[in-house]
């Protein structure tokens, strides 16, 4: 490429005014030609010696004016020549799905089909439920778990030592207490990092965008388990990503189906190994292992999702996949939401030092930094309540699913099946083909029992015979009124056939 950008710091003119105007005048006198490949995000930040937001909102703004075009997995391009005609559609095929590009027109045609698709769930699973309806479609801990004045206590605590900083901003990575005691709480879990290898988010879901929106500028193509929590997919696709979906089988994302997908790219890869949402299944340790070797094989980014690790109930802790991934290419999300209260908004990302780094830009632009108050509470739990805590709510929880899986064996007819999670706050339930279980949804409504149907756990609508049995809201002796009733509604949907079901769960 003869073209070369120089920049002058102390010319007076914005950086980013100086990378767009070098850009454009590139490619109007031609040394820059449509179809030509030009340098990363992460590389032109380097060469630079900027921050790569800089240059992400000048790729933007060149986008934006038609005149450079990105492709997951492959990288940005030129998308017109210096007269303003438009590149060839075939020029540079070759890194998307089965060697073809994805155009960012298609990733976004996509994104809206499958919007409208969750859209249409979504309206589904507002139907006003009866008061009284047993909720079996939650997949967190119980507001009725937490001890009656256990937050009032922590604020006093948090008070009555040094209220000074609470009243300030704690920085994009977080209160320095607050990843101290993660630290060491990974420490006692086998992971050993840094505090400034963690980086504070307002729950989960933040970090998952943080590592989304650091994938798109690296030019990496998404890939997610399936079925999934679709709040994943769905952060990933509003950060451009065409997302494509590696299916759960026999215990495991299926690694021939990702290695297919990953082949000749650059991905990034989410999945959650510990008492997986929807399933309630966990990775073996040779899985575990398996899943190690090709992220190194393929210089893969893995996002490790250990949201559920520490509801183990039962059965030997397999090792973190995050300490068994490589360095430099790994990212473990988590959350006190999961094990606490989710109203606290408490999660954090764990990364390699260089990579955090390049993070802790990302979630300054996006917040600034999370409310210190609750980052001083969670910090204030963690050294004093959260073990035992910890241990109440495994026993209960625990004693909610031996309730559901005794239930289901006793209730439910033939040729239904389902897993036996040994922690967490969710099996699957597989149906009969013929059943489908957004019938199954509506009947149970009306018979004051709400689930999960299977569509809602997969961007692509799968799962249809399938349903998530959440059973972290509901009591043991609800948990048995609520799976009678369903098992007698599923007898019926199956006696019926085929016919009643055919189509239902596609148009919505």
């Amino acid at each position: 490429m003869a073209w070369k950008l120089r920049l002058k710091p102390n010319g007076g003119t914005p950086l980013y005014k100086q990378i767009e105007g070098s850009i454009r005048d590139a490619i109007g006198s031609g040394r820059l030609k449509a179809g030509e490949r030009i340098p990363s995000v992460a590389d032109l930040a380097t060469e630079l010696k900027i921050n790569r937001i800089t240059v992400h909102k000048v790729f933007q703004r060149l986008e934006k004016a038609g005149l450079l075009r990105s492709e997951v997995g492959r990288g940005t391009f030129v998308a017109a020549n210096g007269d303003g005609t438009a590149q060839s559609a075939n020029a540079g095929a070759g890194g998307g799905f089965n060697g073809e590009p994805v155009k960012p027109e298609v990733a976004r045609s996509v994104r809206r089909l499958r919007e409208g698709y969750a859209g249409g769930l979504r309206q589904l699973l507002a139907i006003e439920r009866r008061p009284g309806t047993i909720n079996l479609s939650g997949g967190v801990p119980s507001p009725a778990n937490i001890p009656a004045g256990l937050i009032e206590r922590l604020t006093r605590d948090v008070f009555r030592k040094n209220p000074a900083r609470i009243y300030e901003y704690c920085g994009p990575a977080g209160m320095l207490e607050l990843r101290e005691a993660l630290r060491e709480r990974l420490a006692r879990r086998g992971v050993s990092v840094t505090s400034d290898e963690i980086i504070i988010t307002n729950g989960s879901q933040q970090a998952i965008s943080l590592a989304a929106a650091w994938a798109r500028d690296e030019g990496r193509a998404a890939l997610c388990e399936t079925p999934t929590y679709t709040g994943v997919p769905g952060c990933m696709m509003l950060f451009g990503h065409a997302v494509q979906s590696v299916p759960w089988e026999n215990g495991a994302p299926n690694l021939d189906t990702l290695r297919g997908l990953s082949a000749g790219r650059r991905v990034v890869f989410y999945l959650c190994p510990d008492f997986h949402n929807p399933t309630g299944q966990s990775l073996s340790t040779a899985a575990r292992q398996e899943l190690a070797g090709w992220a190194r094989q393929t210089d893969a980014l893995v996002i490790d999702d250990e949201i559920f690790r520490e509801m183990r109930f039962e059965g030997e802790e397999p090792p973190s996949l995050y300490s068994l991934l490589p360095p430099g290419r790994r990212v473990m999300v988590g959350s006190i939401s999961k094990t606490f209260m989710p109203g606290l908004r408490v999660g954090f990302l764990v990364a390699d030092r260089p990579l955090a780094g390049e993070l802790v830009p990302y979630k300054r632009y996006m917040d600034v930094g999370g409310p210190s108050l609750t980052q001083a509470i969670a910090a204030e739990f963690l050294r004093d309540g959260y073990d035992q805590h910890l241990e109440t709510i495994r026993a209960i929880y625990r004693e909610r699913r031996d309730v559901a899986l005794a239930a289901l064996k006793e209730q439910m007819p033939a040729g239904v099946t389902w897993t036996r999670p040994q922690g967490g706050f969710q099996l699957w339930v597989t149906l009969p083909r013929q059943v489908s279980s957004v019938q199954l949804f509506l009947d149970a409504i009306e018979h004051g029992v709400s689930i999960n149907p299977g569509p809602v756990s997969d961007i692509d609508g799968r799962y249809l015979n399938c349903f998530r049995l959440g059973y972290g809201h509901a009591t043991p002796a609800e948990i048995r009124v609520a799976i009678a009733r369903l098992a007698e509604i599923v007898g019926k949907l199956a006696a019926r056939g085929a016919d009643d079901s055919s189509g239902l769960g596609i148009n919505l």
